[in-house]
Formats: structure tokens, sequence, C-alpha cells
């Protein structure tokens, strides 16, 4: 059974509701006028093999190793469903992102967790996971960038991860939902994901965080054959097929790609500075400090579960922030500069003082 993700819905019930919202974790919506591409015939029979076809072009593979999703959330059930049974084991990284522990749960799957640690600058060590890798293992799976401190994770580790799951005839799945922030494509072509990177590895991702376009929720995995036979019919089983609308939007908006990551580069321009410059004049708490992406994660030694703080402080300043106990970092919260220009986001900031000072 698939458990609450109490993350996600504490999420539905904050998010956006304050006046200034530093924990929501994607570029603004982009509104289908800001595209600068007309509105598809949403009844085009040939849009599932388009939208397919787009998917591989922005990913650079080949159409065979895609599968179409309701999102990155779509996209990893479907993986975990192709991948998982009741029984199996996979490898979650810790501090993490709940849905890729809930997802895993709801196919009967045990989940394990290995540490990316503070003090290691969050990476994962390659040694560790081997160590906790058993014949029952069918996939490790880790988020690029790493939600939530924005770590990257590089392409040698991820190679390294890959060799370990193989040996183990196991996967790498990696939720690539932030990987486009290192260098966002105008040419229309993210050529970074982990899919090249080795047969066994499986991605998913969207075009939700990186480009405004949350609402349409415009999926995919990405995978060798025999995960995207599974997935299909693991979409078969429970969709039937995408809507034919979704499938028609999803195809049209990979057009405007470069549009939206000049519009993505823009609208974070100089924000990441400024949130590094708050965190350095704190110095009680610790800091992340990701080089890339729109969040990093804070930590306040010494301090109990925030949860309640962060709560309170929505309620009386109107600022938010996403609980790090939702991720299993209790003293610690995300921090977003996603969502607020920039004399907003110093506002946002200075407001959070009843929280670190």
């Amino acid at each position: 059974m698939f458990g609450r993700t109490r993350y996600l819905e504490w999420a539905q019930r904050h998010y956006g509701k304050v006046a200034w919202d530093l924990a929501s974790s994607g570029i603004p919506t982009a509104r289908w006028s800001e595209l600068g591409v007309a509105l598809p015939e949403i009844d085009d029979a040939s849009a599932w093999t388009r939208l397919r076809d787009k998917i591989a072009h922005y990913n650079h593979v080949t159409p065979a190793e895609v599968v179409p999703a309701l999102g990155t959330s779509g996209a990893l059930f479907l993986a975990y469903a192709a991948m998982l049974g009741p029984g199996d084991e996979v490898l979650v990284e810790s501090p993490g992102y709940e849905p890729l522990v809930r997802a895993a749960e709801g196919t009967g799957a045990v989940v394990r967790t290995f540490p990316r640690r503070e003090d290691e600058g969050f990476r994962v060590v390659p040694e560790r996971v081997a160590a906790m890798v058993t014949p029952r293992t069918r996939a490790i799976c880790v988020t690029n960038l790493h939600n939530p401190s924005g770590a990257r994770v590089d392409r040698a580790t991820l190679a390294e991860l890959a060799a370990i799951a193989d040996a183990r005839s196991a996967y790498l799945l990696v939720d690539e939902v932030y990987a486009a922030f290192d260098d966002l494509p105008e040419d229309g072509v993210f050529r970074g994901s982990a899919r090249s990177i080795a047969p066994n590895v499986v991605a998913v991702s969207s075009l939700t965080k990186c480009f405004g376009l949350g609402p349409h929720r415009i999926g995919w995995v990405l995978g060798p054959e025999e995960v995207v036979r599974a997935a299909e019919a693991a979409l078969l089983a429970t969709t039937g097929h995408l809507p034919g609308s979704h499938a028609a939007i999803g195809a049209a908006a990979f057009d405007a790609v470069p549009a939206l990551a000049r519009r993505a580069k823009a609208l974070m321009a100089g924000k990441r500075a400024l949130a590094h410059e708050w965190a350095a004049s704190h110095p009680k708490i610790r800091w992340s400090a990701p080089a890339e992406g729109l969040f990093g994660l804070v930590t306040i030694p010494g301090e109990g579960d925030l949860l309640a703080a962060i709560e309170d402080l929505a309620s009386s300043a109107g600022v938010l922030v996403a609980a790090g106990s939702f991720f299993g970092a209790p003293r610690s919260f995300r921090l977003s500069w996603a969502s607020s220009d920039a004399a907003k986001l110093r506002e946002g900031l200075a407001r959070l003082e009843p929280l670190v000072g």
C-alpha cells in the first residue's frame, strides 16, 4: 500500500499561501502566452508519438528509451513499478525526498537508506553504498541535484554507482528533475542526462522544476528496453494511456524550451548569491552552499525539530521555508530563491531572523 507522503501534504497546505514563499522549489509557472508557441490541436492522434520523440530529442536519447509520464512523480512510480516487486530492496539517499521512499514502499519493496553527510558536502560515497548492497537489492536511488541540499553528484560518481548496481543485476535510478540547472539548454537539448552513463541507468524528470511548466505534468522515464516495456505495462494497467490533450500540449511545449531556459536564467540571476551572502552573515548556522540550482539546506546546530517554529513563523511573519523534518533532517530547512524577485527575497530572508538569529 502507498503510505501518506507527509511532505507533499504539508506543501499543498502551505506553499504559495504566504507573502514570502522561500519554500517552493521550482521556477514560477509560465503562462502559455509566454512560450511563443501556438496552442496545439488537442485531438491530434499523432501527439503521443510526437511527445515521445520530443522527449528523446530533449534528452539526447532514442525514442525507444522513453516512456512519457505525468510529471516526475508519475515517472518515479512507473520506474519503481518496472524495477521492483514485493520483498525487493531499494537503497535511497538520506536526507532525501520523501516520495522516493513512499513510491518504492507502494510496490512492496523494502527501503534502506544510505547517508549523504553534511560534513562531506552531501556527496555520495560509493564505497558506503556498496557496503549496503545485498542479493535482494534491485535499485539504488539518488536525486541530482540533491533534494534538499542542492549538491550535484558528478558523472564519475554516478558511473561508480551504476557499476555497483550492475554487479547485482540492479539499476541506478536518478531523479534528475533539477539536473539541467548547471546549463539550462537554450538550444533545446539537455545533454547531461544520467541515462547516457551506463545501460542500467534509469532516469526520471519533467519540464516542471527548471522550466515552470508544473501544471502541465510533462514527465518521462528513460531506461533500457526491459524497463521501458515494464513501465509501459504499468502505465497501461493504471492509466490506460495518457490523455491526448496532455500529449499534444507536451509535444508543443518542447518547442518553447529555449525560451523557457532564458526565462529561468533571468528569473534566477543573482539570487543564489543573495542566499549565500545571507547565510555567511549568520555564523550560527551551517549552509550547504550549492554551486547551482535554486535551493540549499540551512542547518541550525543544537536545535530540535524546527517544524513547529517554521509553521509559527509562517503565521506571524508571512515567510515560509521547507521543513527539514520531511527530508530526514529535522534541525534543518530547505531555503529556495525561486519564487521571489531580489527585493522580495531580501525581505523574506530578513524575516527569517527569529528562526536563525
